[in-house]
C-alpha cells in the first residue's frame, strides 16, 4: 500500500516509531517503523511510505520504506509540494511560461546567455524555493512569483521612461534572487544557512553571475560587471544590505520594483487579516505603520 502524506505527530512505544501521518484526502494513518529510524523524521515533512497492512482487533501499517518528497522527480515533487503546503498562485507552468518569455525578450547576447545559463542550471530550485523564510513571499516558488510580479511591474517602468535599457533589468529582476538558493537551507520551512548567514543571497547572486560570465567567456564585459553591480545593490542602502548603492537607473528601478513587490505582497497579507474601516497591526516593512482598509 502506498501512502504520500504529511507527518503531523511522532511518538515512540514499544521500540517502534508511530507517526500520524495526514494524507491530501485528510485521511489520518497511524504508520509503525522501527525507532533507529526516528532521525528520519520531522513534523510537517512529507513522504511517500510504502506499508503493510495488519488486520486484528485494529488496523495498523507498518512502513517497508520511504522516500522523501524531496527526492520526487520534478514535476511530481511540485504537485506534491502544492498538495501539502501553501504554494505561489501561479502554477508550475505559468511561472516557467513567463520566465522564458521575459528571457526570450532580452536582446543583448551576453546578457541573455549569462541570465538563461543560471536559471538553467539551478531551474529545479529557482522554481519551487521561496523567496524568504517569513514575511513576503515565504512559499513554495515563492523565488520565481516574486521575480514574476517584479518583471510586469517593470513593464510599466520602462514604457513610461524609454531611455531605460531593458535587458539589464529583465535580466536583473530575473536573478536578484537566485543566491537565495544558497541563502536559504532548503524550499521546506527552510532556515538561513552559514553561507546566507556570512555572506548573503546579494554577493551569493553576484559571485553566481561571475562564475556563469567566466565559463561563457563573457568575464571581462561590461554586461558581466553591470549585472553583478545590480545585484550586489539591489536592497539600495547598505544599512538594507547592499554593498553599493545603485549607480545605474536599471540597478534603482531595479531596488525599486523589489521594495514595491515584497512590501505590498506583506501589505496584502496583513489587510486580508482585516475588515474594511479597521487598521493593521504594526507592518515590520513599512517602519510598524498600521495600515486602514478602505
Amino acid at each position: 500500500m502506498r501512502i504520500i502524506g504529511k507527518i503531523s505527530g511522532i511518538n515512540t512505544s514499544d521500540n517502534m516509531i508511530n507517526l500520524s501521518v495526514t494524507d491530501n484526502n485528510s485521511n489520518v494513518y497511524n504508520l509503525k517503523i522501527n525507532q533507529e529510524y526516528a532521525k528520519s523524521f520531522a513534523i510537517n515533512d512529507v513522504f511517500e511510505f510504502d506499508v503493510e497492512e495488519k488486520i486484528g482487533e485494529r488496523t495498523q501499517y507498518f512502513i517497508n520504506s520511504y522516500k522523501s518528497i524531496l527526492d520526487f522527480d520534478f514535476k511530481e515533487k511540485n504537485d506534491s509540494l502544492r498538495t501539502f503546503y501553501t504554494a505561489a498562485p501561479l502554477s508550475l507552468d505559468e511561472l516557467e511560461k513567463l520566465i522564458n518569455d521575459y528571457l526570450k525578450a532580452i536582446k543583448n547576447k551576453i546578457i541573455k546567455d549569462i541570465a538563461k545559463k543560471l536559471i538553467d542550471l539551478y531551474h529545479d530550485d529557482y522554481f519551487l524555493y521561496p523567496a524568504a523564510t517569513k514575511m513576503h513571499h515565504a512559499y513554495i516558488g515563492g523565488l520565481a512569483y516574486h521575480s514574476v510580479s517584479m518583471l510586469k511591474l517593470a513593464d510599466g517602468v520602462i514604457a513610461a521612461y524609454p531611455y531605460l535599457n531593458k535587458d539589464y533589468i529583465y535580466a536583473g529582476i530575473m536573478l536578484h534572487d537566485i543566491g537565495k538558493i544558497k541563502e536559504l537551507s532548503g524550499i521546506i520551512t527552510p532556515e538561513y544557512s552559514a553561507e546566507g548567514q556570512l555572506i548573503g543571497h546579494l554577493v551569493l547572486g553576484a559571485m553566481e553571475i561571475r562564475s556563469m560570465a567566466e565559463k561563457l567567456g563573457y568575464q571581462d564585459t561590461e554586461e558581466a560587471l553591470v549585472l553583478e553591480h545590480m545585484l550586489i545593490s539591489h536592497h539600495g542602502m547598505p544599512q538594507f544590505g547592499s554593498a553599493k548603492k545603485p549607480l545605474t537607473a536599471e540597478a534603482l528601478v531595479l531596488w525599486y520594483v523589489d521594495s514595491i513587490d515584497s512590501k505590498l505582497r506583506v501589505l496584502e497579507t496583513e489587510l486580508e487579516k482585516i475588515e474594511s474601516g479597521d487598521f493593521t497591526q504594526p507592518i515590520g516593512v513599512l517602519d510598524k505603520q498600521k495600515m486602514y482598509k478602505i
